[in-house]
């Protein structure tokens, strides 16, 4: 969540702190018969431990994805925050083509709230993975919402002032600004990673958005339904609608991650996704609440 805020002030004042939002994207490997790959059981727990049974990860608009990938940099960062892993979070959708994706604020680390297949970005991710599917599936009309907020969002800019602020006093996390200055905005850029995927299922009708505060909630608070702060704890935005989390794996047992994941014998090669910065595509979106 706050690893494109310290890229940006790491590489201050220079501007290729913005040059590298779009970080070229190589090939991966999919699992021929479970391009989505597997889940176990259900645990709040981060640690790397898969929990039999196993299953097929079978997808559906509005699942959560929890993904996380620290060093001792994001981890002093998280906690100057009160927060910790998992620090990054996207949402599961349906493109307007059919196929499933994934939609990140800060995409690949970068400064860019993308939309990509998932098959291809689920495996593609270099650390952690865990799910956390949706309890009752969504009617076509909250898929179409949630379809929507994606196109009005997406290859949009990501939050940095909101991320930056967040280890600083002006933060929303506090007991009374969580209630007063947090509030749903609508798909209205720049989103944070968890912003983005609370303020697409306000927009779906997912979720309340008379009690979810998309500015003040972190993936962490998601991930366990609890948090330091006092508001988000009465309010937890997913607790009785969403699974607990259950770690993902490309492969039946195997919980290594990045570049010790071994490579599926029967997979097949999924070719990245085109990325188009936002100041290609033409200026003709309008933001509804």
């Amino acid at each position: 969540m706050f690893i494109s805020a310290a890229l940006a002030l790491a590489l201050a004042p220079c501007p290729a702190g913005i040059a590298g939002r779009d970080k070229p994207l190589p090939p991966v490997v999919v699992p021929a018969e479970a391009p989505y790959g597997y889940t176990y059981a259900p645990a709040r727990d981060i640690a790397l431990i898969p929990r039999f049974p196993v299953q097929r990860y079978e997808p559906q608009p509005g699942d959560v994805i929890f993904m996380s990938d620290t060093n001792p940099l994001w981890t002093t960062l998280y906690a100057m925050a009160l927060t910790g892993a998992p620090g990054h979070i996207g949402l599961v959708v349906s493109l307007p083509d059919g196929r499933l994706g994934i939609q990140e604020a800060g995409f690949n680390e970068s400064l860019w709230t993308r939309t990509v297949p998932l098959d291809y970005r689920l495996n593609h991710y270099p650390g952690k993975v865990w799910v956390r599917r949706i309890g009752t599936p969504l009617s076509p009309e909250q898929n179409a919402r949630l379809t929507e907020f994606v196109m009005l969002t997406d290859n949009t800019r990501y939050n940095l002032r909101l991320a930056a602020i967040q280890i600083t006093p002006l933060s929303p996390r506090g007991p009374l600004r969580t209630h007063f200055l947090a509030r749903p905005r609508g798909p209205e850029p720049p989103l944070i990673c968890s912003e983005a995927v609370l303020e697409a299922l306000i927009y779906a009708g997912a979720i309340d958005g008379h009690t979810t505060r998309p500015a003040a909630t972190y993936p962490r608070d998601l991930f366990f339904d609890r948090a330091l702060n006092p508001y988000i704890n009465r309010h937890p935005p997913l607790a009785g609608g969403w699974e607990v989390p259950a770690l993902w794996t490309p492969i039946p047992g195997i919980a290594a991650k990045g570049k010790e994941r071994p490579a599926p014998a029967d997979g097949v090669v999924l070719m990245p996704p085109v990325l188009t910065p936002q100041e290609l595509l033409p200026q003709t979106r309008r933001f509804r609440r």
